[in-house]
């Protein structure tokens, strides 16, 4: 009778074990960002969304949509890949049409959309988010105000895979001159840009928080032992996978993304809305 209840016990604990290891339901994780740039009191709420690679949640994204509605941003970053180039596009339009006029939202290109192997997918994806409301930065920074707060947002256009080779070096040498003399001595500043790997170049920038996406959380995770098998351009057990990471002139948050394949499943990895509440610790001026 022992041995019986041991095999169902073991039964459970493994039927339990794959269930949270392969978990595909959204989720959302926080992250806390504190600024002198933002009084004391003062705080901003940032939805990211990024890699959603044309899946959809719900008919119209309409689970998806309710979630973020639920975190009540003031801003929400979109830093590419929100399309896929097999994939139809519709997904990602259902999303922003959704969430137009809930905040403001800012989208860069990720390689997803900025790859010209297929019209179809790339066709007018920038006209369309436009049409919904959606700010598009091609290489570009701009100012707003939000809860009376001053902001400055740049964001970062994907490199195109026809650079080669040599395509880091170019697009950074792009991002510099775009970029590096933005003014953000005052504003709290923020950078979209997909590719979470380029931190150097991030650190020649002057931003105090980016926020991008492409390693799909590294794939598979183990919790507290490693937080990505393998990530677009950066291989095995990447360096960046997802999550907060804390650098000496800039907070950098990169989204885990949220498709999902059984061919390729995640891994103790779920889909995952990313939320950044932004603090202040400066004095009033």
């Amino acid at each position: 009778m022992f041995k019986g209840r041991r095999k169902y016990i073991t039964f459970g604990a493994i039927v339990t074990f794959l269930f949270v290891a392969l978990y595909n339901g959204l989720v959302v994780r926080t992250y806390n960002v504190s600024t002198d740039k933002l009084e004391v009191g003062q705080s901003l709420r940032i939805v990211l969304l990024s890699d959603l690679h044309g899946y959809s949640y719900g008919e119209k994204q309409s689970v998806l949509i309710e979630k973020v509605k639920a975190q009540q941003p003031d801003l929400i970053a979109l830093p590419g890949d929100m399309l896929d180039r097999y994939r139809s596009p519709n997904a990602a339009f259902d999303l922003i049409k959704g969430l137009e006029g809930v905040a403001p939202m800012y989208f860069v290109t990720g390689n997803h959309e900025i790859d010209d192997s297929d019209d179809y997918v790339r066709h007018d994806v920038k006209d369309v988010f436009r049409s919904y409301g959606v700010i598009v930065l091609e290489n570009e920074a701009q100012k707003l105000t939000i809860n009376g707060i001053d902001l400055v947002i740049g964001g970062l256009e994907d490199p195109l895979r026809t650079y080669a080779e040599n395509w880091h070096r170019i697009w950074e040498e792009d991002a510099l001159v775009a970029l590096e003399d933005t003014e953000t001595d005052e504003a709290f500043s923020v950078l979209l840009s997909h590719r979470a790997e380029r931190v150097e170049t991030y650190a020649a920038l002057p931003f105090d928080l980016v926020l991008s996406g492409h390693t799909h959380g590294g794939q598979v995770r183990i919790p507290y032992l490693m937080n990505g098998l393998y990530a677009p351009d950066q291989g095995f057990f990447p360096k960046y996978a997802g999550g907060l990471y804390e650098h000496e002139t800039f907070d950098h948050v990169i989204g885990r993304g949220f498709n999902y394949s059984i061919s390729v499943p995640r891994v103790f990895n779920p889909p995952e809305i990313v939320v950044i509440d932004v603090t202040g610790t400066g004095a009033p001026l």
